[in-house]
């Protein structure tokens, strides 16, 4: 969740037919995109919020609130998916709200984003359905742990003993007594001649507790993608760990996020909306380094693009690509070029200054 928050997602414009864009800085959808998509939310708290819906409900419904008296979008406001019905009405879709004061508002396709996982294509399946089983193994497995340190670890079982049936009075003065002894915690109880205590309960490492919970965490990681030596930091290859769940999670995401937002909200032709996905692709300064001066000597990036990347300003005169010529044909090793200067040959003495 938090990764998808933290990428910028830029407002782009096509400036001529090879497919080159600039950046779109101005403007209402700007405002509403990198800004404020409406008067409670941050860009960060809005993409956070879709995306918990997303991945828990399977829906991310997202109401577009038009100016009063006015064809401009003024507001993107999320809706709370357990309060949606999609309706199919023939060629038409609808969405039910159900607020909270029991009214209920219709919506047509046209004000609703709706932002759907793995489903029908009408709606998307919830994930805790789903993993309603793990969720409820989850919940008890928490609560069989919080009673056992409730009781510091004290099984419970029955008291036996191979005396003649004692009579009721005499069974209740010694569970009192019984009952006593555990409460004050002095230990082990001191049982009278002919008692013993039988466990009725599985200890820890019988119930395999502390497995049982690790177990729950690698099917919650399943669930969602995310690889579990992430979780752990155990993995040999963080790195190649972290490029997969980027691959197969935040990318798809990150892309069925913008097919949802162009779809609905982009009217002018040549203008996409696209999430910087190479901030999620830091490294190491040595490595960016490294990689940014490859870019540069290959003629595959111009610096001021490298420089708006690590958050500088533009600077005059970095704006062509450039790349390096001293790369020479192997055939061609020897010969003169008549574009470089002559140099004196080594036979020759050099002509003094």
């Amino acid at each position: 969740v938090k990764a998808m928050a933290c990428l910028p997602l830029d407002l782009l414009r096509e400036v001529d037919a090879d497919g080159n864009t600039e950046l779109i800085r101005s403007g209402q959808l700007f405002h509403l995109l990198s800004e404020s998509p409406n008067a409670n939310m941050t860009p960060a708290d809005f993409i956070k919020v879709i995306t918990t819906d997303y991945l828990l409900y399977g829906n991310a419904y997202i109401r577009i609130d038009y100016a009063r008296g006015a064809d401009y979008v003024a507001a993107l406001t999320p809706l709370n998916p357990k309060q949606i019905e999609v309706i199919n009405e023939g060629p038409r879709v609808v969405y039910r709200h159900f607020s909270q004061d029991d009214e209920i508002a219709r919506y047509p396709a046209e004000r609703i984003l709706h932002w759907k996982g793995i489903g029908n294509g009408l709606a998307g399946f919830s994930m805790i359905d789903f993993a309603r089983a793990t969720v409820d193994e989850a919940a008890k497995a928490q609560s069989a742990s919080a009673d056992l340190f409730r009781n510091k670890g004290k099984l419970n079982g029955i008291l036996c003993s191979d005396n003649p049936i004692l009579k009721d009075t005499q069974i209740r003065q010694f569970l009192d007594m019984f009952t006593e002894m555990k409460k004050a915690d002095i230990g082990v109880p001191l049982l009278p001649q002919g008692f013993r205590f039988q466990s009725m309960g599985l200890s820890p490492v019988e119930t395999q507790l502390l497995q049982t919970r690790e177990f729950i965490v690698q099917e919650f990681a399943r669930w969602f993608g995310i690889p579990y030596g992430l979780l752990t930091g155990e993995a040999q290859d963080l790195v190649e760990l972290s490029n997969y769940f980027y691959e197969t999670v935040i990318l798809p995401m990150c892309i069925e996020l913008e097919q949802v937002l162009q779809h609905k909200l982009i009217r002018e032709a040549g203008v996409r909306v696209k999430f910087r996905t190479s901030v999620l692709k830091r490294m190491s300064d040595q490595t960016r380094i490294a990689m940014q001066t490859s870019y540069v000597q290959n003629g595959l990036r111009t610096r001021n693009e490298l420089r708006r990347e690590d958050g500088y300003s533009r600077i005059d005169g970095a704006d062509e690509l450039t790349a390096q010529n001293n790369l020479y044909p192997v055939d061609k090793l020897g010969a003169s070029d008549p574009t470089q200067t002559p140099q004196t040959p080594l036979t020759e003495q050099p002509v003094k200054q």
